[in-house]
């Protein structure tokens, strides 16, 4: 009779280990807290003015809060994963987004409220985290379509977390939100804990970069900040260029310092690597435009009257609804993504999301009021943003080792959220400017406007992602030995060699 297996045997692990189904159903779960506690607070803004008598100047900082904090949590979160073990990284995470919703839920003011929202944006760490579990623990063969659906889970639970918020605010109150969102992030944490598989990262002596970890937050802080006070300051204000030079002013010596310390939170010779600089590139150009800039003069087009000329008169919740049902087509599209880029390559699925996206601008600005063209382009468009987000993460795969993967992810989610606030700010300003003041209607021309602007920077995404290698050459990180070599501090080489 042979000996029972030992339950630490290596065999013993394998058969213990989740499969693919189990996985990325719980990394989805963990990006859907993110995605819901991005978009949730959209919708209530009208309820938070009315409930606590603010302007909206106060109030829109329940988003911005949460903003400031997410820029900088997905490079600091992603970096953190790598040096200690994702799992362990995302399951604080979560804890904290948890205890943050709680916050805002039991403050009774909207200061805590506030203050709850800023301490939930530590879930924007969740992406960069879940994208490297997934190549940590898939098979190789599995891992674009599991990133796939990863990533465009996003679209579906960011357009099914502003309908749900709605319908909590209708049938309770803005309190609901928070509740959930708790319970949400706590579920998700456990599922993690039970599920995912134990790190296996190997424990090194780096030291973390403390003064990098403080200076980035401060730089995307002031940077955000300046980009969404624009539309009420004006880009000539003494406060927009004050906000602005000190973000850039900080920036730069975050750049300096991050490129002398030994581990830095980010590494920034990452962008030495020709495919990385040009997807990042890529990522910036689309945030600003399609991934940034469609959805507010969208949502004029959907709910200003049919007299307006471009107007389709649709309610708020029919306006919501088929923003989550065109999210929903997109979705479906996330796996067959993963398979193309699996077969072709990510690129390839990439540049056509882009392409897509970039075809229906036309097609919305020469169909003005005609509600049919319009369902047809947005749901072609939310294809386009699923395959873009579906083969973003493999892309960079392409070109990252396996112990930088959430590292990298998380740079590419910070450099799309403060893409996406500066298209926020831009869309913003263009609105204003063509606003009627007695009415607040926005003109046909503004809108024509906005949507030229998104054109224009998709079409430039499309063309620096034309520029990407079919067969990129893999990042190779300098390790510090190489490091203190190339720099001529090395004392191992005698005084006389050569």
């Amino acid at each position: 009779m042979s000996a029972p297996a030992d339950p630490q045997t290596p065999t013993a692990r394998a058969l213990r280990r989740p499969g693919f189904a189990a996985i990325v159903s719980v990394l989805i779960l963990a990006e859907i807290v993110s995605a819901f506690e991005l978009s949730m607070m959209y919708v209530t803004l009208p309820t938070l003015i009315k409930d606590f008598q603010a302007d909206a100047n106060t109030v829109v900082w329940v988003v911005t809060a949460y903003l400031l904090v997410s820029a900088s949590a997905g490079v600091m979160g992603g970096r953190f994963g790598d040096m200690y073990g994702r799992r362990k990284v995302l399951v604080v995470v979560l804890i904290i987004a948890g205890a943050g919703s709680l916050v805002s839920l039991l403050g009774g003011s909207l200061g805590m409220i506030i203050l709850g929202r800023a301490i939930q944006g530590v879930a924007g760490a969740v992406m960069g985290l879940a994208f490297g579990l997934a190549r940590e623990h898939l098979k190789e063969e599995r891992i674009p379509v599991g990133v796939s659906m990863i990533g465009a889970s996003a679209l579906i639970a960011g357009a099914g977390g502003a309908f749900l918020a709605g319908f909590m605010i209708d049938a309770y109150s803005w309190h609901g939100i928070f509740a959930f969102a708790a319970v949400l992030a706590i579920i998700a944490a456990i599922a993690t804990w039970l599920v995912i598989p134990r790190d296996t990262v190997v424990k090194n002596h780096e030291k973390p970069d403390y003064l990098g970890s403080l200076l980035l937050p401060i730089a995307v802080s002031a940077i955000l900040l300046g980009l969404s006070r624009s539309s009420k300051t004006g880009f000539a204000s003494i406060e927009f260029i004050g906000l602005m030079g000190a973000g850039v002013a900080v920036t730069l010596l975050w750049v300096w310092w991050e490129l002398r310390v030994e581990s830095p939170i980010v590494n920034l010779r990452m962008f030495k690597n020709r495919q990385i600089a040009l997807v990042m590139t890529a990522t910036v150009l689309a945030a600003l435009g399609p991934l940034g800039g469609m959805a507010v003069p969208s949502q004029m087009v959907m709910q200003y009257p049919t007299a307006t000329g471009f107007g389709l008169g649709f309610t708020a919740t029919a306006a919501g609804l088929f923003s989550f049902a065109t999210a929903l087509l997109g979705y479906f599209f996330s796996p067959l993504g993963g398979r193309l880029a699996h077969r072709y390559g990510a690129r390839v699925v990439f540049i056509a999301g882009l392409v897509l996206m970039a075809l229906v601008i036309p097609v919305i600005l020469l169909t003005f009021g005609n509600a049919v063209m319009f369902v047809v382009a947005m749901s072609l468009n939310s294809i386009g943003i699923a395959l873009t987000y579906g083969a973003l993460p493999n892309v960079l795969i392409e070109a990252v080792p396996q112990t930088h993967t959430s590292e990298t992810a998380g740079t590419n989610t910070m450099v799309r959220n403060v893409g996406q606030s500066a298209a926020s700010a831009i869309g913003a300003y263009i609105l204003a400017s063509h606003q009627n003041p007695t009415t607040t209607v926005v003109a046909q021309e503004g809108i024509s406007w906005a949507y030229i602007v998104v054109l224009v920077f998709a079409v430039l995404s499309v063309l620096v992602a034309l520029m990407m290698c079919r067969s990129p050459v893999p990042w190779v990180p300098e390790s510090v030995a190489e490091r203190d070599a190339r720099r001529g501090r090395t004392d191992k080489m005698p005084a006389n060699a050569g």
